[in-house]
């Protein structure tokens, strides 16, 4: 089992921060700050900034200080298309491979999203969004690819948290969706599991204009491409 430590715990908190707006973009941080709010040492605190650097979640302005990057539609939208075509291969495979077993994990992930969204708890169906996907992958032995992607998908993650806040979040449309696409894959009907899927993975083509007008702070202020595409 992989030795999780008290760097990747804190890199992992402020990823999470970062993409749920609880440090919003074009925030100013400190170490100092971060130190006392998560309070560990400023040496996990320094590493992980260094990783959110290299993801392009922070920037340093020299005799400034340290801010939130702003969300890049630029590479949500690339990000998108990458996991689009995968994750469309992925649920063709695990058509073919279902059983009770991973019928009955998934469904434990739905029904526990159910109770999160009951409980008005828009963080955690959040995270059982996330962990609904994540158990397809590793029922068809490609966990390894859903790390790679979440690593490169943060700036759609974080638009895809104002859409859940401003949209979804309201309709359980997330958790609807996922049902569908459960009772698709059970069945089967690979044609169906690709549509719902894409339908699925498109959430944000209908709203990004309101979103970004809503928001417009949190956002590069540049031309975005075509989400229809």
């Amino acid at each position: 089992m992989q030795n999780i430590t008290l760097q990747d715990q804190t890199y992992e908190k402020l990823r999470e921060m970062i993409i749920k707006t609880e440090l919003y973009p074009g925030q100013k941080i400190s170490e100092s700050d971060l130190m006392e709010l998560l309070n560990v040492g400023r040496t996990p605190i320094r590493e992980s900034l260094k990783q959110l650097k290299k993801q392009s979640l922070i920037f340093t302005f020299p005799q400034s200080g340290t801010y939130v990057s702003k969300i890049d539609m630029n590479k949500a939208v690339h990000s998108r298309f990458v996991r689009e075509c995968i994750e469309k291969e992925v649920m063709v495979e695990l058509c073919a491979k279902i059983d009770d077993q991973s019928q009955n994990r998934l469904q434990t992930v739905l029904d526990a999203q159910r109770v999160e969204y009951e409980k008005g708890n828009i963080s955690g169906y959040h995270d059982l969004d996330n962990e609904f996907h994540k158990t397809c992958y590793d029922i068809v032995g490609k966990g390894q690819i859903w790390n790679w992607i979440n690593e490169v998908s943060v700036h759609l993650d974080r638009f895809r948290w104002l859409h859940l806040k401003d949209v979804t979040f309201d309709y359980n449309q997330i958790l609807t969706e996922h049902e569908e696409i459960l009772e698709a894959i059970v069945s089967r009907k690979t044609e169906d599991v690709k549509r719902l899927i894409i339908n699925h993975i498109h959430f944000m083509v209908h709203s990004q204009t309101n979103i970004i007008e809503k928001y417009p702070d949190y956002f590069i202020e540049e031309k975005t491409p075509e989400m229809n595409t």
